[in-house]
């Protein structure tokens, strides 16, 4: 009786379960988590182990583990093996992981997926940890998850409560154990958690379902992409003039459909009106640019040097910019003459059906898989024996986890992955003016941009002047209906963001963080809808995920600084580099930052440049892998140069 059940056993290993805080105590966590383990076989249950293993000179151990003298579950030590009761049996799966999430392992995301587990049950150590991180990325990867609260345990129990109270109807459903067995599993449980299939509600009114779609299945993948394959050996046969006149016109019916693209935008995302616009026309540009560039490629395509295509790329996108983005890198994709697996973030598969549609009506429709699906589904694009290159746009950690699994494969990847941007504002500039450019830029769609800035760092002199009137900017924004063109700041994508950001917020107004301004709702709206008012926090401590993270929202910090010089230190502090801006008029200033700031892209006088479709799109550090978007680097990605040497007659 598996029913697309499992369970997944954590971390039961002796130098876990011997740490004098455990709570419940080993004797009592062994035999909760060995009553589900049996209970489990008996019900035909696929069980599925994952254990720390870290190598005898403890090269692969943790960092903070590095930093001390002994390490934890070495290979081969009593401290790595599992208590009897415990151990897993012949045909139970065993994953070894370095960190805390057990889903950076690939392998054991297959063998879920082959199971056809759609409900995990994670027992284990520990619970604040490991377990949390299990939950979540079973989550994201399309399973119901339930928590049996007393078979997991953690030397840290007050921690372990709040995380068990937060998952519990958002990611898991946490139950006793009994009742874990109890549960009639031949039905789905009593839940509101998600289905097979997916819903996606109005940011503006959640009561609102808009649409829902449902994953495809590997198998289904596999044959879109085995289509995908033998159609593209033509088109990349094709001269590139012949490709660019095909894109010319599937250009001209997507400027046929403007007004489609931008109300779609505002009613799926809450996206304002004036940024769906923005995004629209940006969009347009990027792949009229293309359609130029490829005049170059035919040119440049000589008997001595010649670029060759991938064949089929993987392209994955966000949901924040789910027009721009998916055109920016379909047009050079199909362009240079690869075919496409494309994956869009679930909030954007409506308007992914939709410009799906128009490559259909141009027929360019067999040269693009749509994919769609969560987590699993785009890691099993990454994986595809059918899948050359991939390309991605999105948050940090999920591109840490890509690059790690394309390094593997050796498969070549472009990928964006945010910015923890900042603002620098001198005394020797127009303070009304900086006030109003930085509030209108880093809180329009409510922050959701990967070029918003977050942190804005003011020179000492001015900062009390300036504070004030940034103060007035932001509580003048205008918050509310996104379809409204006088609306400047929308609802938050998701409840469960929603509720991530305001984590942050009573975190870091609990270590006593001033605040400077947070707006007021408007009475009009809806109760329902997801709200954020734009929060803007005084000097906050700079190793506090206020200042560190990119937390993808309206809020921001404010920090001042002594001078330049000290202000460009700030700025690099953090491990994001994608945008950087400076305020200031003094010419020997702009030069120095130029020079110092640790940014791929850099703005004087202005928190939202107008991004150039042939200039690059890149960011640096943590905020970027591999070759930069647009422009010529399109060619640089979506092509392998292959140059061919003659012996003289």
């Amino acid at each position: 009786m598996s029913n697309g059940l499992g369970l997944l056993v954590l971390d039961t290993q002796e130098d876990f379960l011997s740490h004098p805080n455990l709570t419940p105590n080993k004797h009592e966590l062994v035999h909760s988590i060995g009553t589900v383990l049996a209970w489990a076989r008996t019900q035909h249950i696929p069980v599925f182990h994952v254990h720390t293993i870290i190598a005898q000179d403890g090269s692969n151990a943790m960092p903070h583990w590095q930093a001390g003298t002994q390490f934890k579950c070495q290979i081969g030590s009593a401290g790595a093996s599992t208590p009897s009761i415990l151990k897993p049996l012949p045909q139970e799966l065993v994953f070894d992981k370095q960190f805390f999430n057990a889903f950076d392992n690939p392998k054991l995301i297959d063998a879920l997926d082959l199971a056809g587990i759609q409900t995990l049950i994670i027992t284990g150590l520990h619970t604040h940890a490991c377990v949390r991180e299990a939950a979540l990325g079973a989550y994201a990867s399309g399973m119901k998850v339930v928590i049996p609260k007393d078979a997991v345990g953690s030397y840290d129990p007050a921690h372990a409560a709040h995380t068990l109270g937060w998952l519990d109807g958002r990611a898991a459903i946490c139950m006793s154990s009994e009742k874990l067995m109890q549960e009639n599993w031949q039905s789905p449980p009593s839940t509101d958690l998600k289905t097979s299939a997916w819903c996606h509600r109005d940011p503006s009114n959640t009561e609102n379902i808009l649409f829902e779609v449902l994953p495809k299945t590997r198998s289904q993948i596999d044959v879109i992409a085995q289509s995908v394959s033998l159609a593209q050996v033509a088109w990349g046969k094709m001269p590139a003039i012949e490709r660019s006149l095909r894109l010319q016109h599937w250009l001209a019916v997507l400027k046929e459909r403007e007004k489609l693209w931008v109300q779609t935008l505002i009613e799926d995302l809450g996206k304002p009106l004036i940024d769906a616009q923005s995004e629209v026309t940006y969009g347009l540009n990027l792949l009229e640019n293309i359609c130029l560039n490829l005049k170059d490629l035919e040119a440049s395509n000589q008997q001595v040097i010649c670029y060759r295509p991938h064949g089929v790329v993987a392209l994955i996108t966000p949901w924040n910019n789910p027009f721009a983005i998916p055109i920016s890198k379909i047009g050079p994709a199909l362009g240079f003459g690869n075919g496409v697996l494309w994956k869009p973030a679930l909030p954007a598969s409506h308007l992914s059906g939709l410009i799906y549609d128009s490559l259909k009506e141009v027929g360019l429709d067999h040269l693009v898989g749509l994919i769609t699906g969560g987590a699993s589904a785009g890691q099993y694009l990454i994986t595809s024996q059918h899948t050359a290159a991939i390309s991605f746009t999105g948050s940090l950690s999920t591109g840490r986890k890509i690059a790690k699994t394309a390094t593997h494969l050796g498969k070549p990847l472009q990928a964006e992955l945010g910015g923890n941007n900042a603002a620098i504002v001198l005394r020797d500039t127009d303070l009304e003016l900086v006030a109003q450019d930085l509030a209108t830029a880093m809180f329009s769609f409510a922050g959701q941009r990967c070029t918003a800035i977050r942190r804005v760092i003011v020179q000492s002199e001015i900062a009390d002047a300036f504070t004030q009137i940034f103060k007035k900017a932001v509580e003048s924004l205008r918050v509310g209906d996104p379809s409204d063109s006088s609306t400047q700041v929308g609802p938050i994508i998701s409840p469960d963001h929603q509720q991530f950001l305001l984590g942050h917020i009573e975190r870091e107004k609990s270590q006593g963080t001033k605040i400077l301004t947070a707006a007021k709702l408007p009475e009009k709206l809806s109760l329902q809808g997801n709200w954020l008012m734009p929060t803007v926090f005084i000097n906050p401590n700079t190793d506090s995920s206020i200042w560190t993270d990119e937390l993808f929202g309206p809020v921001v910090a404010l920090q001042e600084c002594h001078d330049l010089d000290s202000a460009i230190a700030l700025h690099n502090s953090v491990e994001q580099g994608l945008l950087g801006v400076l305020y200031s008029d003094d010419q020997n200033h702009q030069a120095q930052f130029m020079a110092q700031a640790q940014a791929g892209q850099l703005s004087i006088n202005q928190a939202r440049p107008n991004f150039n479709v042939n200039g690059p799109f890149l960011g640096w550090k943590q905020s970027g892998i591999g070759v930069p978007e647009h422009g010529r680097w399109n060619r640089d990605f979506y092509t392998k140069p292959q140059i061919t040497y003659r012996t003289l007659p």
